[in-house]
């Protein structure tokens, strides 16, 4: 847990940033000098900071400890939504780094070494609070005190065909393989809009496959490198009709992710595959 002192140091620094210009609407990343004193009077109290996690841990690779903070600013103190998201990072005699993300609810940060460098890097997720279910993710090195967004893997795609009796057979157009899905708990709506009568197929639709809705860093190998463990939901005829999960399994080879493994289940399985789930 860090001291005081640099939590407060976390407060100060993206208050400072956010006088000197830092906005909602900007990007990229800004590197500034520390200073531990408190804030100015009069500092802008329409955006109040939060800081929602932190943690010592060396990402640059200099051997030393750093302190790395989630901070969220609001323009709502009361309200759960973070209007916008950033990335802190204090080494030791190294600038301050500063990495703004968009914003989000609940939002979390975790470290594990996904590329194989011996460096842990930085995974953040914030829920967008739409009715899909869906997610932000971020994933950075610091490396040499740099901040370096790293791509996440594209969602699956999946093609459906439906069968007499309530059923469906869901394809994962990346890996070719098939998954039948049973209907039958949901006969009275389907019935009612006309894709089946009693049992006959009469209408088949179309489904949607929602972008990801977890992506979940996962040591399953023990090896110290993580993995990304991904759920989509795929729904049929409306938003709330969920039939299925595609799960997804990646590991980061060669500068790209790499698909390991890819299955739907008809319920969201929150554990996923046997490993170790990284949330430290």
């Amino acid at each position: 847990m860090l001291k005081n002192k640099a939590r407060a140091a976390l407060h100060i620094a993206v208050i400072s940033l956010l006088l000197s210009g830092l906005s909602l609407s900007g990007t990229g990343w800004a590197a500034a000098g520390m200073k531990e004193e408190a804030p100015p009077s009069g500092s802008n109290t329409a955006n109040p900071t939060e800081l929602i996690q932190a943690r010592e841990i060396d990402v640059t690779g200099d051997g030393k400890l750093d302190s790395v903070g989630l901070v969220g600013m609001k323009l709502d103190a009361a309200s759960p939504y973070y209007a916008k998201l950033f990335i802190v990072v204090l080494g030791q005699g190294q600038n301050q780094v500063v990495v703004p993300l968009e914003g989000g609810y609940n939002p979390k940060m975790s470290f594990c070494d996904f590329n194989g460098d011996k460096l842990p890097e930085i995974f953040v997720s914030a829920e967008t609070g739409g009715s899909g279910g869906l997610s932000n993710y971020y994933l950075y090195s610091l490396k040499g005190n740099v901040p370096t967004a790293l791509p996440l893997p594209d969602p699956l795609h999946v093609t459906s065909m439906f069968k007499s009796n309530y059923a469906v057979k869901l394809k994962v157009k990346e890996t070719g393989k098939s998954f039948k899905v049973d209907l039958k708990d949901k006969k009275a709506d389907y019935d009612q809009f006309g894709v089946y009568n009693n049992g006959k197929l009469i209408k088949p639709v179309i489904v949607d496959v929602h972008g990801y809705g977890l992506l979940q860093p996962m040591d399953i190998d023990r090896d110290g490198v993580c993995e990304l463990r991904g759920v989509q939901r795929i729904t049929g005829i409306s938003n709330a009709d969920t039939i299925g999960y595609v799960n997804s399994l990646w590991k980061w080879k060669d500068g790209k992710w790499v698909l390991k493994n890819a299955t739907i289940k008809k319920t969201f399985e929150p554990h996923g595959p046997s490993g170790h789930s990284e949330g430290h």
